[in-house]
């Protein structure tokens, strides 16, 4: 789960360790609490649908991974508050005849204690929200989404040199996937399809602090807030057995 802190030149450190126990840390106890709404209903004459949902996770422990000294990786027991508020709502339609709409948004509230300061998890955008649209018609199909991501808080990097120093939050950013596909023969079996992801061609540049000194004590692989590759584009064909 914590990969990604061996890609670095940070020291990994377990606190207060106890034997006995795994990486003699305790595990994790949480309380859950939830409510969701479903309801159906007509809009432009024809079927949809809302749903609304809303969590609360309260941990009353929790192994802490501390990122925020950027020499060092730090894992410890909780020693204060975490929790986590999930709120979403989803929205189905069709307002015409044979196109699909889903829209969809996220507001995630987490925050942990970090060295007995409460702080919002690193790399967790507060706000995200997603549109779907789908065509069928006659043969072809058509699908286009939309994702939008909120800033991130991004872990300390106020102990590196200026020219490896990170911003405290990440931008915010938009990403954009499309496909367009034609079923063909008298069975359907044969779906041609062309496409593309990342529309936006949005991507994290220098997502590797001091990538050129990989044996270096600033390299850092484990800060990546976003995409790492830009659009992508492509085209192929898919035969069904039946």
């Amino acid at each position: 789960e914590n990969l990604g802190v061996l890609v670095s030149s940070r020291q990994l450190n377990i606190i207060n360790a106890q034997p006995g126990k795994a990486y003699g840390l305790n595990p994790e106890v949480a309380w859950n609490k939830g409510i969701s709404i479903d309801q159906r209903f007509k809009l432009f004459t024809r079927e949809a649908s809302l749903g609304i949902d809303f969590y609360r996770n309260d941990f009353t422990n929790q192994v802490v991974v501390d990122l925020e000294n950027a020499r060092e990786a730090k894992f410890y027991n909780l020693q204060g508050k975490s929790f986590s508020n999930s709120f979403q709502t989803e929205i189905n339609f069709i307002p015409v005849e044979k196109l699909d709409v889903r829209l969809a948004y996220r507001l995630f509230d987490v925050k942990t204690t970090y060295s007995n300061e409460l702080l919002e998890k690193p790399f967790t955008a507060r706000h995200r929200a997603f549109a779907n649209l789908a065509y069928d018609l006659s043969g072809w199909k058509l699908d286009y989404t939309l994702n939008l991501v909120g800033t991130k808080r991004l872990p300390s990097t106020s102990n590196n040199p200026a020219s490896y120093k990170l911003p405290d939050y990440s931008p915010s950013y938009v990403t954009m996937n499309a496909q367009v596909s034609k079923s063909v023969g008298k069975k359907k079996l044969f779906d041609f399809y062309v496409g593309g992801e990342n529309l936006t061609n949005y991507f994290q540049k220098n997502a590797i602090i001091s990538a050129d000194q990989p044996f270096g004590n600033y390299f850092d692989a484990s800060l990546v807030w976003g995409p790492v590759s830009g659009r992508l584009i492509y085209t192929g064909f898919r035969y069904t057995i039946k």
